[in-house]
């Protein structure tokens, strides 16, 4: 069902994000279910991935777990970063579609979910950016691309 990668998901991953795995596979399962007509377009791309590489990516302390930093997200719990995080995907997923349509995204990858990410983390993490003042934004992209390979099946 979320063609995941089991093994490598609990050898590689510390206790407190195995805990966080219901949560956030039953937010990914809610919103894929309401924007079916979106996810349908795009399901080459694995939602319940990329929320784990996401999360395990920002490593966020509670109330920041995915790094969402809009006023009505931050200081929120896990299931409030989550929900945050995959309507962002979401939304996303129509974006680099408009993108790559309009030729304003230029591809990075001949395998459609690491151009996703990429595009993702251009928004998501832009490289620069004033909230990364030790510039550890420039690793998201590629740290999130090899997290999402490791966790789906």
């Amino acid at each position: 069902m979320w063609n995941l990668n089991w093994c490598y998901l609990y050898r590689f991953s510390k206790e407190k994000f195995w805990r966080e795995y219901p949560c956030i596979l039953a937010i990914v399962d809610e919103y894929c279910a309401k924007y079916s007509s979106i996810i349908e377009r795009f399901k080459y791309i694995n939602l319940y991935a990329l929320a784990l590489a996401v999360r395990r990516q920002e490593n966020g302390p509670p109330g920041a777990e995915f790094g969402v930093l809009h006023p009505k997200a931050k200081n929120t719990n896990l299931e409030e970063q989550a929900r945050w995080a995959v309507v962002t995907f979401i939304r996303n997923l129509e974006r680099w579609e408009r993108a790559l349509r309009e030729g304003t995204w230029k591809k990075t990858s001949p395998n459609p979910a690491l151009d996703y990410i990429a595009f993702l983390g251009n928004r998501w993490a832009p490289v620069g950016a004033a909230n990364d003042p030790l510039g550890l934004n420039k690793h998201w992209i590629g740290n999130v691309q090899k997290l999402y390979l490791n966790y789906k099946a």
